[in-house]
């Protein structure tokens, strides 16, 4: 386990270019929440987009490999799943590293908001509401498990063109409602946008489950023919 862990970790480092964009849109969020005590619930809500697309750049670097090649005058970026399997892994222990990476990336990206309040309370003095960051961690937990059907129900071959589309259907899912409500205050709106968080919730929890049984079922189908062929039993 230890062996794959760390083949994927090298993968991820490698992948620069995704990296450094990352970190530079993790850094414009973390200024951005210095406000979010003086700003109102679209400011908060806005500003989650950015700390996603932060998180969604760290998610590409895990997912696709530096190897590439060209087909068709097209280049194809291999995934990291297809060179970690080489090695020997299962395709059930990939989903569950995979899985264990978002989840570890999604809390620490709640840290970050949390540690956060702390200066925006200083800014923002008497008109702080811890409001507030109950609704970026919840406009960030829909977004968050609404993107988990790209990472676990696309198929790879169309990983690149699905990740900006469902960006800007994420975008627009929680846009479209805070363009209505962002004079709300901030309480109002995480009791409004609640409905809209299980929904993501539920979509996340659904893909896992897919992938997770559908991965199952394709090892248990290999292993049949295996035998099969092999005349084993």
């Amino acid at each position: 386990m230890n062996r794959y862990i760390k083949a994927e970790f090298e993968l991820f480092k490698r992948q620069k270019g995704n990296l450094i964009i990352g970190g530079c849109v993790l850094f414009v969020f973390i200024m951005l929440l210095l406000l979010s005590g003086v700003g109102g619930s679209g400011y908060c809500a806005y500003i989650t987009i950015v700390g996603y697309m932060a998180y969604l750049f760290f998610n590409i670097a895990f997912y696709l490999s530096p190897a590439s090649y060209w087909q068709n005058r097209k280049k194809v970026v291999v995934t990291t799943e297809q060179l970690v399997l080489t090695l020997g892994e299962s395709k059930r222990t990939y989903v569950k590293n995979k899985l264990f990476f978002y989840v570890v990336q999604y809390l620490v990206m709640v840290a970050l908001i949390a540690v956060m309040q702390i200066p925006a309370a200083l800014i923002a003095g008497e008109t702080y509401s811890v409001w507030g960051f109950f609704l970026e961690v919840e406009v960030l937990t829909a977004i968050v498990f609404l993107s988990f059907f790209v990472m676990f129900v696309i198929p790879a071959n169309a990983y690149l063109l699905a990740i900006p589309g469902w960006c800007g259907f994420c975008g627009g899912f929680v846009g479209g409602y805070f363009s209505v409500i962002a004079d709300l205050p901030k309480e109002e709106a995480f009791e409004g946008f609640l409905w809209k968080a299980l929904f993501g919730i539920v979509v996340g929890v659904l893909s896992i489950a897919y992938r997770y049984i559908r991965t199952i079922i394709e090892e248990r189908g290999g292993l049949w023919r295996k035998e099969i062929a092999t005349g084993e039993e």
